[in-house]
């Protein structure tokens, strides 16, 4: 066999020699003579998507595509074939109600029971028949009725029991994990929403199997950019995390939420009592037909109910947790809201009606600038070039993967002055023509025609949590806690737009946003 070895080496070192002249041409290629060499980015980023890929699984691929377009301008090659914008006008072409640009196959990563629910529909007209089976029961009219309010404020009023229980007697405060109860409320008021009163959840105030079911779901997030790009190390990590803690739940919450689901709508579908079917989605889409007069499918509901599941949970509960945050370390902020919301008429419940505090000025410039510093998506709201066309006045060929950064856009700093710094003035002391061209810019819950059906439920949420909150208590850091700026930094996990979130930095690190309550001495 020794003998042999000297005839292998010229074969070595002529593979050798052919793998560095194929990468050379690879590299000269795409740098200088590909279909994006015109474009702007990271030379990297025109090599191979790779790099994109390595801040995709830390967690940081929002923000850094946010500094790439800091750097090269508004459209910005982040990966061979892949073009992030960041101006309004490429915001109308991709997603505008007249655009036809069709959705990636990133979004295959979401079917669910074999089915495409709304949200992961590919095509134009595919995406518009399934969304009109819900599109009615989304919209402000139907979500603002006494059938859907009602039940929102009774889980408010339940959250701020929850952190009443936890008040110290002494000390008058209470510390509390922001991020959990946000998640509780959150999934609390969406499987009402779903399947009716006898079959949602109240995971606020009472212990079950739901708690550590949702509580999972951050750490599958965190783990979704894994999965999606190197599925064996994923399933690799779990394994051995298994090995470790004998903890066969754990990055199971997907799985396991799915399977609740569908047995929690399959009790509700068998259930003989009426229980306001009209007002959940469950019982909207079942009286809903097919182009062929046929009822949609089980496994579609189920999937289109999973989705709604996933979305509205981690929605509300980033977009919350950011809110109160940046209201906590701003605390001038909150004396105007509390000001605010005192000087309005009270419902038997002791606090104001959702009309009078959705005309709360100063509220709403404080949700409007948490909703631009922190959007529930990510931004990765990925589209197909259906033709090869210029956008912006640069060429983007047929095939092309093309998105608006929801964080770029809403940081321009010829937009928004200071654009890192939170200030709900720009909203309150803008004129008609500021406030028009801010609009243009600002984009939290998508664009166009898959704009994100559950922001009329969110909105409902977050305002009356806030107006609630605010009028009982006064939140301020905890300087004991982990929980601080760098704990809190947005991370860039899934897209939700709705199906996707920016992951919170501190639920990985210590699963707890720490905030301090103080009774309110008014």
């Amino acid at each position: 066999m020794l003998l042999h070895i000297p005839a292998l080496v010229p074969d070595v070192g002529l593979a050798i020699s052919l793998v560095v002249v194929l990468t050379t041409f690879i590299v000269v290629h795409r740098l200088w003579f590909s279909s994006y060499a015109h474009i702007p980015g990271p030379r990297l980023c025109k090599i191979t998507s790779l790099w994109m890929v390595y801040f995709d699984v830390r967690l940081q691929r929002t923000a850094k595509v946010r500094k790439w377009h800091e750097k090269y301008g508004p459209i910005v090659l982040i990966a061979p074939g892949e073009v992030s914008f960041s101006e309004p006008s490429t915001k109308r072409e991709i997603y505008g109600p007249t655009s036809r640009h069709p959705k990636s196959s990133w979004f295959n990563a979401f079917v669910a029971y074999g089915e495409r629910s709304t949200f992961c529909s590919i095509g134009y007209e595919e995406h518009r028949e399934r969304r009109n089976h819900s599109f009615a029961f989304f919209q402000a009219a139907s979500i603002h009725s006494p059938h859907v309010v009602g039940p929102i404020r009774e889980r408010t009023v339940t959250l701020l029991d929850q952190i009443g229980q936890g008040v110290d007697e002494n000390s008058g405060a209470a510390t509390f994990d922001l991020l959990q109860l946000s998640n509780r409320y959150a999934f609390d008021n969406i499987t009402r929403l779903l399947y009716g009163p006898g079959h949602c959840t109240h995971t606020v105030e009472k212990p079950c199997q739901e708690r550590d079911m949702i509580d999972d779901l951050k750490y599958c997030e965190a783990a979704q950019p894994w999965l999606l790009n190197f599925s064996p190390a994923y399933y690799l990590f779990k394994f051995v995390a298994y090995l470790i803690y004998r903890n066969p739940n754990f990055l199971n919450g997907e799985h396991s939420i799915g399977d609740w689901n569908s047995r929690r709508a399959a009790d509700k579908i068998n259930d003989p009592s009426p229980e306001d079917s009209q007002y959940t989605l469950l019982g909207k889409l079942q009286a809903c037909k097919t182009k062929r007069g046929e009822p949609l499918s089980a496994d579609w509901i189920n999937a289109e109910l999973l989705d709604d599941l996933y979305a509205a949970q981690m929605t509300v509960t980033v977009t919350l947790t950011y809110i109160c945050w940046n209201l906590a370390r701003n605390p001038q902020w909150q004396e105007r809201i509390r000001n605010e919301i005192a000087s309005l008429p009270v419902q038997e419940d002791g606090f104001p009606s959702l009309d009078d505090i959705n005309k709360a000025p100063i509220l709403q410039a404080c949700v409007k600038e948490s909703y631009r510093l922190n959007p529930s998506s990510s931004g990765r709201a990925e589209r197909i070039a259906p033709v090869g066309k210029e956008y912006d006045g640069v060429f983007i060929p047929k095939g092309t993967t093309v998105s608006t950064s929801t964080v770029a856009i809403q940081r321009t700093r010829s937009v928004f002055p200071e654009p890192d710094v939170y200030n709900p003035n720009r909203w309150l002391e803008a004129d008609a023509e500021q406030l028009r061209v801010m609009e243009t810019f600002y984009m939290p819950f998508g664009y166009g025609a898959r704009v994100c059906l559950g922001r009329n439920f969110a909105n409902v949420e977050v305002k009356l949590a806030v107006a609630f909150l605010l009028s009982r208590y006064r939140i301020s850091e905890d300087p004991t806690s982990v929980t601080n700026g760098r704990s809190m930094e947005q991370l860039g996990g899934i897209d939700y737009g709705g199906r996707g979130t920016a992951y919170m930095t501190c639920a990985c690190a210590s699963a707890c946003s720490g905030a301090k309550l103080d009774p309110d001495s008014d």
